[in-house]
């Protein structure tokens, strides 16, 4: 029996979640896929969970109540990344997607990430529940002082540990603006109710910013994928 999709995923951000997991396992005698689902934890979702849910727990959560009390010391600590918008502005543009995700129109949200992994978010909502969730893993050409960017291999090898073996996994060359190949590994797991997608996007060997994909999404999401006709590439 193959671990639900959101175990997977936040033994992925935090070994620790998978420790507590099986301690409490051998205290009541089961094995973690026996177990009732877990809820997750820190900055976690779940896939399918409804948009309102989404938008109350968490970061997302966090800036909503923020807004609320206009705390904008707490807006700005919540919205580094970057961003030169005003608190006002973040706070009005955040309400703005929480309706539109709660309406049930289809939206993408850009959530917080992880500095640390170089890794950033992207949501994707419909029919007011979260439908996908993409997690880009940033590996630079050469290593960053503090950070810790997780790489193809280890993702995999994460995945693996939890899923077993993938339902597919090969490789593929691409080429950068400059004409130079490499080979991207891919490697996908195909349950019932969801799919995960690892994706390699090769940049050492071009001297560029790699980095892995990974994106877990309903099924009904990937169906939709990859059977809506791609945009007709004007340079071809």
């Amino acid at each position: 029996m193959r671990c639900p999709l959101f175990i997977l995923l936040f033994a992925l951000a935090s070994l620790g979640l998978v420790a507590q997991d099986q301690q409490h396992a051998d205290a009541h005698g089961v094995t973690p896929a026996q177990e009732q689902p877990r809820v997750p934890r820190g900055g976690g979702h779940l896939l399918g969970e409804t948009a309102e849910q989404f938008f109350s727990e968490d970061v997302a959560g966090e800036m909503q109540r923020a807004c609320e009390r206009q705390d904008w010391k707490i807006v700005r600590q919540l919205a580094e990344n970057g961003s030169k918008a005003k608190p006002k502005d973040v706070c009005a543009s955040q309400k703005l997607a929480k309706r539109q995700a709660t309406s049930g129109a289809r939206l993408e949200y850009g959530g917080p990430g992880d500095a640390e992994t170089m890794r950033t978010d992207t949501f994707t909502f419909d029919g007011g529940h979260l439908v996908k969730m993409q997690m880009l893993y940033t590996v630079p050409v050469a290593p960053v002082e503090g950070y810790h960017p997780k790489s193809f291999d280890e993702l995999f090898a994460g995945l693996q540990e939890a899923y077993g073996q993938p339902s597919n996994r090969y490789s593929e060359p691409v080429f950068n603006v400059y004409g130079v190949k490499s080979e991207a590994h891919r490697a996908l797991w195909m349950a019932e109710h969801d799919v995960i997608t690892l994706i390699e996007q090769p940049g050492y060997q071009t001297g560029q910013n790699g980095g892995t994909e990974l994106i877990a999404e309903t099924i009904a999401e990937y169906n939709h994928a990859t059977t809506t006709p791609k945009a007709a590439n004007p340079l071809q």
